[in-house]
């Protein structure tokens, strides 16, 4: 696990519930139906680094297959929410999936990014970005997830995460005196999805590297 003692992380894998928009470190929190949880996971295998994100709702799989009903409106109103803001989350991530290909510019990402929180009336994240990965943990080039003037020409042989970081309110944060939990300031819930990605100079022009082999 890359994660494992990197800069002094106590822990293999980071669970961000809730208001924790990332780096949050596992604990023996019990999760209750409608929670909001990142898992972002990350290992070095065979030499390079890969790393990927993605949020649930806590008994969404359940909730479908059982056809349970909520114990009161507000209960399935939060829960509602919170899976429109996983959904709207994952929709980014693919919107900037779109737009990488050779000779595409990387401020273009941040652009898509924003236009899909933008639509829901959510904000992207602005502190935490995307960066190069490989044989290095972190790396340029380092991915804005929101609208910005950064000319950097997407070539063949890059490697980089997306990474987008999505709120329900305000995007402003600050980190807990563990000095990796990253939080809302307002309270309000966060989704993250995450890829690591090639850019190719075949016909797709983007391999995602963080799925399983078909």
């Amino acid at each position: 696990p890359s994660p494992l003692n990197y800069c002094r992380f106590p822990k293999s894998v980071c669970t961000s519930v809730n208001e924790v928009i990332c780096h949050g470190i596992p604990d023996l929190r019990e999760l209750v139906l409608g929670d909001v949880i990142s898992l972002d996971v990350s290992c070095f295998v065979g030499g390079v680094h890969g790393d990927n994100c993605a949020t649930v709702v806590v008994g969404d799989g359940y909730l479908r297959q059982e056809k349970k009903l909520f114990v009161n409106a507000e209960e399935e109103e939060l829960f509602m929410r919170g899976r429109q803001l996983v959904n709207a989350t994952k929709e980014s991530l693919e919107a900037a999936l779109k737009v990488c290909y050779p000779g595409g510019c990387l401020s273009k990402i941040g652009g898509a990014i924003e236009r899909i929180s933008d639509k829901y009336g959510y904000e992207s994240v602005h502190k935490y970005r995307g960066h190069g990965i490989g044989e290095t943990f972190h790396c340029p080039p380092f991915v804005k997830h929101f609208r910005n003037n950064d000319r950097l020409e997407l070539r063949p042989g890059m490697i980089f995460t997306i990474e987008p970081m999505i709120v329900e309110r305000s995007r402003e944060c600050y980190e807990w005196d563990d000095e990796w939990t990253v939080v809302t300031r307002d309270g309000g819930r966060a989704a993250q999805f995450e890829h690591t990605i090639l850019i190719t100079d075949n016909k797709e022009g983007v391999e995602i590297l963080t799925v399983p082999f078909s």
